[in-house]
């Protein structure tokens, strides 16, 4: 597996974990409140949004690259 392929796994990992821990949160906040648990869950969602967009573009940029 070359390091273009790995760096693609771990983005998609941070993406999973990310959007995992952005609905644990607002789970969370559902149940018990508290304006940290939103916060955290927003963020998560947010950064998830980000990796996913730095993802598509560094597909984009390695197009042709071999891996």
């Amino acid at each position: 597996m070359g390091l273009k392929n790995i760096h693609l796994l771990f983005i998609s990992m941070a993406v999973a974990l990310c959007l995992g821990f952005g609905s644990w949160c607002i789970w969370r906040f559902r149940e018990v409140g508290g304006a940290g648990m939103l916060a955290a869950g927003i963020g998560s969602f947010v950064s998830g949004l980000a990796l996913t967009i730095y993802g598509n573009w560094f597909v984009k940029k390695m197009k042709g690259m071999s891996s």
